[in-house]
């Protein structure tokens, strides 16, 4: 039986979003791979798909990640999030973790990293 596992990337920097795209589609796991530049448009696509992983950023114009992740908690609870930054503290890691989120992960990271989580939550 084909699972495909869906996953939505949501992060306003246009080529780290393309970086974890061509990372997963590329993936010998089956993946479905769609992306977000906004907290908005991630809110619309959640609304027409269901998503077994959110990726997003925190620091976003508009709805920010943690806002995000808040809504995706009460919508969708069993959606997992992976909240990642480059404004990382010791207050938005909690705040991340306290709201929901599986994973915290800081800016700059190596790709195979985020794999690592990602196949940890979806297998």
């Amino acid at each position: 039986m084909n699972n495909v596992k869906k996953m939505l990337i949501v992060d306003d920097e246009e080529t780290l979003t393309y970086s974890l795209y061509q990372s997963f589609i590329i993936s010998p796991q089956d993946y479905e791979v769609v992306t977000a530049a906004s907290g908005e448009e991630a809110t619309e696509k959640l609304g027409e798909t269901e998503f077994d992983l959110v990726i997003t950023d925190i620091k976003m114009p508009g709805m920010d990640g943690l806002e995000l992740l808040s809504l995706i908690k009460s919508k969708y609870p069993v959606t997992e999030v992976i909240v990642m930054t480059a404004y990382g503290s010791l207050e938005k890691k909690e705040e991340a973790l306290q709201k929901g989120a599986r994973f915290y992960i800081e800016k700059p990271f190596e790709i195979k990293e985020m794999k690592q989580l990602v196949m940890e939550i979806l297998q």
